[in-house]
């Protein structure tokens, strides 16, 4: 079963982070594409308000150049008169008028002009530079007003007033200061110019002169020719304040977005139009909402794949999450199978052991005995005077074969009951040495090599030396029974960090046989053992075992048929601090 683990509330977790981060990545995708939207509209609105100026300007500049010229015509020449008069009715003029320089009118071509037209001419402060004779600063227009002053709302025109060329009189004497002027339908200056320009059903063009007059909306016809300086009661009810069509008199081309009270919030764009003594700034708006609802009918794809992703993500979490929860519950329950086995196998070994203490205790009293009383005797037969008989030398050897009984009934005694541990501050590499030499004799009768990989200086540390000595024995013994005549074996010390902990590493290998594969697994039983019965009891790798378990170690062994056998030995690197406080 893999070790990797995650609990349901990560889970959960993921899975609101992704919807979050999801529904905030479509928000902000959406947010993005209604600007970008909204700035492109309003770029195109600047074109097409740009156009619309240009075209009212051209159009404007290109009448004072017919009437230029329709001043220089022969006026009794009816048919070059006509010519000019029919091409002038059809660019929305409805009256061609000549002046004095004391305005007064002198001839009139098409429709007559209204008493207040008059009055506005004489009114109007007109002024052209005699010295230039340059059309496109020689002209005047009139502010917009309605052709008759009794229909305010309908009807709306201009006046275009030019300075005519000085015509020789009689004597080649001057005829004096004339003027040509005309009057312009300003509807159709709308007609042609702004009302084909629009980008959708909800577009329209609007426009104010200099003085802050609204004088053309398609919307608001009762609104026109009122001005945002001159304020009335019911302009505020709709309008809060006109800080943006202010900012359109004052400023140059720019693009804006603006609310007025009952109506949707708006988008514009507006570009001025100046002429030598009048200026218009043409605007176009769009309802926010028609910009809003075609971003929403582009994005319907996009809402509907974003809802199928949301399902597909929530399922994909729930399931993530039920199966996760029946893992969870796999795993504690083959948690808990495997405690109640461990627990059934400590208990088993626990009651193994148990037995094997009672036997071991009452067979190493009955051996001790008897070891006890031939250790004795031959005491009191050295004592005597034993080089007649020329018995020193074997009651010597039974001497040493009987230390030799004590020293393994110890052993039994120390796997039976708890002995004292006695960690202190000791040399590895000198034990080690003493290990190779007490073991040197069994090396040299089966004519085993050993090697020696042992660091030049290796830091002492903590360990309870007897009974790390019994342990290195042991498995240079058990070595030695498993190497043939002219083997090896290696012993290597070498240390290493794992966890942020120093450990001491020992290994003892040699080039032996082998340990069977089926066998590895057992070989740290009590009683277990693959060697004849004369040769050994099974005991020495569980005793091994329980010691360097009691230091917090660790002993495994690594065996191959061809290689050879190697058993590692971990040891903590615990380090007792001197009388100055330092480690040692």
């Amino acid at each position: 079963m893999s070790n990797f683990k995650i609990s349901n509330s990560s889970i959960i977790m993921t899975t609101l982070c992704l919807l979050l981060l999801f529904v905030y990545g479509v928000i902000e995708i959406y947010d993005f594409t209604l600007d970008n939207s909204k700035l492109n509209h309003q770029k195109k609105q600047f074109e097409i308000v740009k156009s619309a100026g240009l075209g009212i300007k051209s159009n404007i500049e290109h009448l004072v150049s017919d009437l230029n010229l329709f001043a220089q015509i022969n006026p009794t020449d009816p048919e070059q008169k006509s010519i000019f008069l029919n091409k002038l009715w059809g660019e929305g003029i409805e009256s061609v008028f000549s002046l004095d320089e004391g305005i007064k009118i002198l001839s009139i071509e098409g429709e007559s002009l209204s008493v207040w037209i008059e009055d506005e001419l004489r009114n109007s402060t007109v002024i052209f530079d005699s010295s230039t004779n340059s059309l496109e600063i020689n002209y005047w227009l009139s502010q917009v007003k309605p052709k008759s002053q009794n229909n305010s709302h309908e009807d709306f025109i201009l006046l275009l007033l030019i300075k005519a060329p000085d015509k020789p009189g009689r004597g080649n004497t001057s005829t004096g200061k004339r003027f040509i002027g005309c009057v312009l339908d300003f509807d159709w200056l709308i007609e042609k110019y702004i009302s084909p320009h629009r980008l959708s059903e909800s577009d329209f063009v609007w426009v104010m002169d200099g003085e802050g007059r609204l004088i053309y909306h398609p919307n608001h016809r009762e609104m026109l020719l009122r001005s945002t300086r001159d304020l009335s009661e019911d302009c505020t009810d709709c309008h809060k304040s006109f800080e943006v069509q202010n900012d359109m008199l004052t400023g140059a081309s720019s693009m804006g977005e603006y609310y007025i009270e009952g109506e949707p919030a708006k988008i514009m764009a507006y570009d001025p139009v100046n002429f030598p003594n009048q200026k218009w700034i043409l605007a176009i708006s769009t309802y926010l909402p028609q910009v809003v609802q075609d971003v929403r009918n582009s994005f319907l794809i996009v809402f509907a794949l974003s809802g199928v992703f949301i399902s597909l993500l929530i399922v994909l979490g729930y399931s993530a999450y039920y199966i996760n929860l029946k893992r969870i519950r796999a795993m504690e329950s083959q948690k808990h199978l495997e405690q109640l086995q461990s627990f059934q196998e400590k208990l088993n070994h626990a009651a193994k052991l148990a037995s094997i203490g009672e036997l071991v205790d009452s067979v190493a009293h009955e051996i001790n005995t008897p070891a006890g009383i031939i250790s004795s005797t031959a005491d009191i037969l050295l004592l005597d005077d034993c080089t007649k008989l020329k018995c020193a030398n074997d009651l010597k050897v039974i001497k040493d074969q009987t230390k030799r009984i004590g020293k393994y009934t110890k052993s039994l005694l120390r796997f039976s009951r708890r002995l004292p541990f006695l960690p202190e501050l000791n040399d590895v590499i000198d034990l080690i040495n003493e290990c190779v030499f007490i073991v040197g004799p069994k090396l040299r009768t089966n004519r085993i090599k050993i090697q020696q990989i042992l660091p030049e200086f290796f830091p002492k540390f903590t360990f309870d030396r007897g009974r790390l000595e019994q342990v290195i024995i042991n498995l240079l013994n058990n070595a030695i029974d498993f190497v043939d005549h002219d083997g090896l074996i290696v012993i290597k010390l070498d240390n290493y960090e794992k966890d942020e902990n120093e450990w001491v590493l020992i290994s003892v290998s040699d080039n032996g046989k082998g340990i069977p594969p089926e066998n590895l697994e057992s070989i740290f039983e009590p009683f277990f053992s693959t060697k004849p019965i004369a040769q050994g009891t099974g005991l020495g790798l569980s005793i091994s075992k329980a010691i360097i378990e009691r230091h917090e170690g660790i002993l495994e062994a690594k065996s191959d048929p061809v290689s050879g056998t190697e058993f590692l030995i971990h040891l903590p690197m615990k380090r007792e601090k001197g009388e100055d406080g330092k480690q040692s």
